[in-house]
Order: structure tokens, then C-alpha cells, then sequence
């Protein structure tokens, strides 16, 4: 790795967590669930449902055992169900119910507000010029990470 001056790049990884930090909406009394609980529910809904929990755990870039802790919590809440996979007893599918897509329809304008003001304040062009920084950026580091696990 080359040897950037290490003060600079702090200050730039600080501003990328702050970034982050801002990113996330807090939750409130009304649209109470956790952050993690919601981008699962999210990725159903983006994702044609029918996922496994291994699918899940990819995609949100989360360990299985994180994803099991929030399965366990969205079906009690009656979000989520999950279904054998006729192909592979072993696996189950993950699908929205009816009340977890009622939940996603209710809060997302609330959740995705940052993003929103991004977009108005920043302008189409820009915003997708930072859209597109962002993507790449994380296709850069997960090829990163997964090229790290390799070679260790």
C-alpha cells in the first residue's frame, strides 16, 4: 500500500464516517426499528424476496449470525416468514409479509430523507456523479476485501 501522509487520510476517513453518521436516520417512537432491520426489509423488497439468509448476509456485508439475529426479531414482528427451499432442505427462503411491506410503504420517506435532501440540494447531475463515486468506491474495496481473504 503506498504511504499517503496518515493525518490527511484521517481527517478523510473521519469525513466518511461522518458522512455515514449523517446518513442514518435515528429512529423515533413512530417509525421505531433499528437501521439494520430496515435494510433488510429493504433488500427484499429491491431484491424479488425469496433470498436466503446467506444471500442476505452478502448483501448487506454482515455475518450470517447478525442476519439470524434479525430474521428471529422481523418474524416475531410478523415482517417476515421464511419458507423451506424445495431444492435444498437444508436452506429456507425469507419473504415479506403484507405488514412488512406496510411498514417499509409507511417510513420510507422518513428513513431516506438524507439521501432526499442530497439529491434536491446537490442537483441531478451531481448527486449521480456522487451516486456513482460511491458505487465504485465500494465495488473498489469489496474487491479488496474479498482479493485480502484470499491471499491470507
Amino acid at each position: 500500500m503506498d504511504d499517503f501522509d496518515w493525518i490527511y487520510m484521517m481527517e478523510k476517513m473521519q469525513n466518511i464516517k461522518l458522512f455515514s453518521r449523517n446518513m442514518i436516520v435515528r429512529g423515533s417512537k413512530e417509525y421505531e426499528i433499528p437501521a439494520q432491520h430496515l435494510e433488510l426489509l429493504s433488500c427484499l423488497a429491491l431484491h424479488d424476496e425469496n433470498m436466503t439468509p446467506l444471500n442476505i448476509s452478502k448483501m448487506m456485508g454482515v455475518s450470517k449470525t447478525i442476519i439470524s439475529r434479525i430474521l428471529d426479531k422481523l418474524i416475531e414482528d410478523g415482517y417476515v416468514n421464511k419458507t423451506k427451499d424445495e431444492n435444498d432442505k437444508r436452506s429456507y427462503k425469507i419473504n415479506l409479509t403484507e405488514l412488512g411491506r406496510d411498514k417499509l410503504n409507511k417510513i420510507y420517506k422518513y428513513y431516506l430523507a438524507p439521501i432526499y435532501i442530497l439529491r434536491k440540494e446537490l442537483g441531478s447531475k451531481e448527486f449521480t456523479t456522487l451516486m456513482s463515486n460511491i458505487e465504485k468506491a465500494n465495488e473498489l474495496l469489496k474487491n479488496y476485501d474479498d482479493s485480502a481473504k484470499h491471499n491470507s
